[in-house]
C-alpha cells in the first residue's frame, strides 16, 4: 500500500510561504499602518483624519470586487498562476503611495486597486486544503497567524519608519519588502500539488474530489441553508469584529485605561487572535464537527458582556485577550468550513462569493458604533448591539449540520481498501 504523507517538506513549505504572504499582503500592511501615518499624511496633505480613513473603505470595496473575480480564476487557472503576478502587482502599488501626491481621488483609487490585487485568502487557502487534509485545519491557521503576526509587528516597524525616513519611504520600504521578500518566497515555495495519475483525473471530474467530497459548484452552494448559516454567522461576527477594533482605544478609555494602555490593549486583542488561530486549528483536526467552534463564540459573547460590565486595567485587558481568542477565532473559520461542506474543486469560487456578502454587512459596524456613541456619550448601547450579534453568530454556528464527508469515515475507507501504487487520490494518510 503506498502512503501519500501529508506532513512533508514540500507541504510546510507551502504553508510556510502561504503564512509569509499573508504577513507581507499589501492589505494587511495598508490597513494597519495607515493608523500611525495618518497624522502625518495629514500634516503634509492637509487632509482631515475622516479623509484618510475612507481610503481603507476603498481598500475593502476593492477586496470585495477582487474576492469573486480572482476566486473564480483560481478554480481555473491554479492557485500560483493567479497569486504570483497579483503579489508582484500588490507591492507595486503599496509603493506607489509614496508618489501619489496631493490628489485624495488617486489615494483612494491606489487602495481600491491595492484591495482588488488580493486573491490571498481564496488562492492560499484553496492551495493549503489541496495538500493537506487530516490536518488541514492547523495548516490553513498559517494564514491566520500570519495576518495577525503582521497586526501585532507592523505598528512599531512604522512608527520607527516614520521617525527614521518618513511616511513616503515608508511606504517604498512596505512596497520593497513584499516584492523582495515575500514574492521570491512565493515563487520557489507556492506550487501546486504534483498529481498525474488516471485517478487524479477521474477525481477532477465532476464526480469526486482529491480529498473524497462530492463536487458542489457555486448554485448549488448557494440553494442550501448551509451556506446562509456561515453567511449569518460570519457576518455577525465581523461585525463585532469591526466595531471592537475600530472604537477599541474610546471603549477602553470609559471603561477606565488610559490612552498609552488602550494601545497595549490593541497588542493584547491582536495576541488572543494570534493564540486563537493556533488553538482552533488544532481543535478542528482532532474533533469532527462543526461545533467545535461554538465555545469560541461563546467566549466571545461573553467577554463583550464582562467588557460591558468591568472596569479596571486588569479585567479590561483580560475581556479584550479573552474577546481576541473567541473572536478572532470564529472569524477565521470560514475557509476550513468552506472545504469540508463544499469541497475543494470550486473552493475558491464559493469563497470568493462570500467576500461581498462579508464585507457589505459588515462595513457598517465602526458606523453603527460611532453613530450610537454620538447619540448617547456613551459606547454602552453600542455594546449590547455587539453583544446581539455575537449571539445570533452563537445560533447560527450551534444550526450548522455535521460534516458531510467525516474525515474519520474517509481515512477508515481508505485504510480498509487496497490502494493501487502512485494512488495519490485515495491513500490519504498521514
Amino acid at each position: 500500500m503506498t502512503e501519500v504523507r501529508e506532513i512533508t517538506p514540500q507541504s510546510l513549505a507551502v504553508a510556510g510561504s502561504a503564512l509569509i504572504g499573508a504577513a507581507f499582503s499589501g492589505l494587511i500592511v495598508a490597513s494597519t499602518a495607515i493608523s500611525v501615518f495618518i497624522g502625518a499624511i495629514a500634516g503634509d496633505y492637509h487632509w482631515s483624519h475622516a479623509e484618510i480613513g475612507g481610503a481603507v473603505t476603498f481598500l475593502y470595496a476593492g477586496m470585495a470586487i477582487g474576492a469573486p473575480l480572482f476566486g473564480f480564476a483560481v478554480d481555473r487557472r491554479g492557485p500560483r498562476a493567479i497569486l504570483l503576478p497579483l503579489t508582484f502587482l500588490s507591492g507595486v502599488i503599496l509603493a506607489s503611495f509614496s508618489v501619489i501626491g496631493h490628489s485624495l481621488p488617486l489615494f483612494y483609487a491606489a487602495h481600491l486597486l491595492l484591495g482588488i490585487a488580493q486573491p490571498g485568502a481564496v488562492a492560499y487557502s484553496k492551495l493549503i486544503s489541496s495538500w493537506f487534509y487530516r490536518r488541514r485545519g492547523i495548516a490553513l491557521t498559517a494564514l491566520g497567524v500570519g495576518v495577525f503576526v503582521s497586526q501585532i509587528a507592523v505598528p512599531p516597524i512604522a512608527r520607527w519608519l516614520l521617525e527614521t525616513i518618513g511616511w513616503h519611504n515608508a511606504y517604498r520600504a512596505f512596497g520593497a519588502a513584499e516584492l523582495l521578500v515575500s514574492f521570491p518566497i512565493l515563487l520557489a515555495f507556492f506550487r501546486e500539488r504534483p498529481v498525474n495519475t488516471p485517478d487524479a483525473d477521474q477525481a477532477e471530474s465532476n464526480e469526486i474530489q482529491p480529498d473524497g467530497a462530492p463536487s458542489i459548484g457555486i448554485l448549488q452552494a448557494i440553494r442550501g441553508k448551509t451556506y446562509w448559516l456561515l453567511v449569518g454567522a460570519q457576518v455577525a461576527g465581523m461585525f463585532a469584529f469591526m466595531g471592537v477594533s475600530t472604537h477599541a482605544v474610546g471603549i477602553l478609555a470609559e471603561h477606565g485605561i488610559g490612552p498609552s494602555l488602550a494601545v497595549w490593549g490593541l497588542s493584547t486583542f491582536a495576541v488572543g487572535g494570534l493564540v486563537a488561530q493556533i488553538l482552533t486549528g488544532l481543535l478542528l483536526d482532532r474533533f469532527d464537527t462543526p461545533r467545535v467552534i461554538l465555545p469560541f463564540a461563546i467566549l466571545s459573547l461573553a467577554s463583550i458582556a464582562l467588557l460591558h460590565v468591568g472596569h479596571g486595567v486588569a479585567l479590561v485587558l483580560t475581556a479584550i485577550l479573552l474577546f481576541g481568542i473567541g473572536c478572532g477565532g470564529q472569524t477565521s473559520m470560514t475557509s476550513y468550513f468552506t472545504t469540508r461542506y463544499f469541497g475543494v474543486r470550486n473552493f475558491s469560487t464559493i469563497y470568493g462569493s462570500l467576500f461581498p456578502i462579508l464585507l457589505v454587512l459588515s462595513a457598517p459596524a465602526p458606523i453603527v458604533v460611532g453613530a450610537v456613541f454620538d447619540r448617547t456619550g456613551s459606547y454602552a448601547w453600542a455594546l449590547v448591539a455587539l453583544e446581539a450579534a455575537l449571539a445570533l453568530t452563537v445560533l447560527f454556528f450551534w444550526l450548522l449540520e455535521p460534516y458531510p464527508y467525516p474525515v474519520k469515515e474517509r481515512l477508515r475507507d481508505a485504510e480498509a481498501q487496497p490502494v493501487p501504487p502512485n494512488n495519490a487520490i485515495l491513500a490519504i494518510q498521514n
